[in-house]
């Protein structure tokens, strides 16, 4: 006897449901593992990161950039000492801190010689006013130029809004958008040229808000005023210029001898050659070597 199945063939509307219902199902499957892997812990910067950011400021009506490094296994819930610096600049182009430099700081966190550092390099202002004179808006903002022609008058308070800039939306900015909430000793200036110049005057203006300060083969910075102030704890002092720079011997005896007066350290020596930022990067690695070496 033969028994005949009343099974019916899948109809092609039911072939097409079991279809969608698949695809429905690996959708939700693979929502999930996503979600598993969004909802996992952050993991640590394993490498040193440097790239450009920019921030508006309000003193000087214009947007602004820096350049920022941060040392690997970076971790916002850590503290971190910050160097806040002068002159950054394209980060493949030339001037301190690049290349070279930024493999020295690398290469002394990674070897254990000195402790993490967050470094900020602030973009100085390219923009000419005076081809004839070499004098660009940098020259203002640094204070190494004082406005003395009519066309000038603009930039009478150039030099006052952007130490403002500096030290109240930079230096907030940074600290908060790196959960850093540090003293005066932890933080750290560098400048060379007239970058350090502008250092010497924050430092004489403001002695609160940085503890240390580098500054070498310092232009302006109108060391041998009267602003000095009686009774203020002013900031380490490490100032360096070239044997080829005699003009700036006065200088460093002045704030050699007024450090000495005030009874707060400062290093001031000369070193062999001129005006040359590679000097500068390489004296820059030995000094913060020093002050950042671990225990």
């Amino acid at each position: 006897m033969f028994v005949v199945s009343n099974t019916k063939k899948p109809t092609m509307k039911k072939i097409f449901r079991i279809f969608i219902i698949g695809i429905l199902s690996l959708f939700i499957i693979s929502c999930k593992s996503k979600k598993t892997i969004f909802n996992s812990k952050p993991k640590l910067i394993t490498e040193s990161k440097l790239y450009t950011d920019s921030i508006y400021s309000e003193y000087l009506s214009e947007y602004r950039k820096h350049n920022i490094y941060l040392p690997k296994n970076f971790n916002k819930n850590k503290r971190y000492p910050i160097i806040y610096a002068t002159d950054g600049s394209e980060i493949n182009g030339e001037g301190f801190f690049f290349k070279e430099s930024l493999k020295a700081l690398d290469s002394l966190i990674n070897n254990n010689a000195i402790n993490p550092v967050i470094f900020i390099a602030s973009y100085s202002n390219k923009k000419i006013i005076s081809k004839e004179d070499f004098i660009g808006l940098r020259n203002y903002e640094y204070g190494y130029v004082k406005p003395t022609r009519i066309e000038d008058s603009l930039f009478v308070d150039r030099f006052k809004k952007h130490i403002f800039y500096f030290k109240d939306e930079l230096i907030t900015k940074i600290e908060r958008q790196f959960n850093q909430n540090l003293n005066k000793e932890d933080r750290y200036f560098y400048g060379s040229s007239a970058g350090a110049g502008f250092g010497i005057s924050l430092l004489k203006a403001y002695p609160n808000k940085i503890g240390t300060f580098l500054c070498f083969s310092a232009y302006g910075g109108d060391i041998k005023s009267s602003a000095w102030k009686v009774g203020a704890r002013y900031p380490k002092l490490y100032f360096q210029y070239g044997s080829e720079e005699p003009y700036l011997k006065e200088d460093a005896d002045f704030l050699k001898s007024k450090y000495k007066e005030l009874n707060i350290y400062s290093e001031i020596k000369e070193f062999e050659g001129g005006h040359d930022y590679k000097i500068w990067d390489k004296e820059f690695i030995k000094t913060i070597t020093e002050l950042l070496k671990t225990e």
